[in-house]
């Protein structure tokens, strides 16, 4: 490069890219994390270790209970307000081994375009066979590639769900600040 051409690089350019960068990883996403509750172990501590990890990068992570319920809409199914949640949300991880988070996957998947290509589902590799993982487990595959099966208990001590959720974060992180130049 010419000193001119390298002036420019150097003081045009690098800050321009840089800053990009920074606005990528400052771009705010509100994340949903699904799961087992207090009493669920391990997999429970998972769901609070990706919740603290994503808080600590600046993500809005929460958890459906965590989420304050004014009056009038305390009157509400937990189907109802978990429902508006998910649609109000930029992403929800789902470690799919309770009632309950089975229970979310299979309500709210029948809302594909709107909640269902939101999902990362996690789910257990012994439940391949059954029916959530051949139902509606197998057309958000289909659709959108977002189901994940793990190995219990090597993928949950391992941390192999964290680098998987934080790998998707960046790339919706990319895409929703790509959307200011649509």
């Amino acid at each position: 490069m010419t000193s001119d051409a390298r002036a420019f690089y150097e003081g045009t350019f690098l800050p321009r890219y840089t800053e990009m960068l920074r606005q990528v990883l400052q771009t705010p996403l509100t994340v949903l994390i699904w799961g087992p509750g207090k009493g669920g172990g391990d997999l429970y501590s998972k769901r609070l270790q990706i919740r603290g990890q994503l808080r600590e990068s600046g993500i809005t992570a929460i958890f459906s209970e965590e989420v304050e319920v004014a009056n009038p809409f305390s009157s509400y199914s937990a189907k109802a307000l978990e429902l508006c949640q998910a649609l109000a949300a930029d992403f929800i991880v789902v470690l799919q081994s309770s009632i309950g988070s089975t229970a979310e996957v299979h309500d709210f998947s029948q809302f594909v375009a709107d909640v269902g290509r939101k999902m990362l589902i996690f789910i257990d590799s012994r439940a391949k066979d059954g029916y959530s993982y051949t139902g509606a487990l197998q057309e958000l595959t289909m659709l959108y590639n977002n189901v994940e099966t793990y190995e219990y208990p090597r993928d949950i001590h391992e941390c192999h769900l964290l680098a998987k959720v934080e790998g998707k974060i960046k790339v919706l992180q990319f895409a929703k600040w790509r959307q200011r130049y649509s």
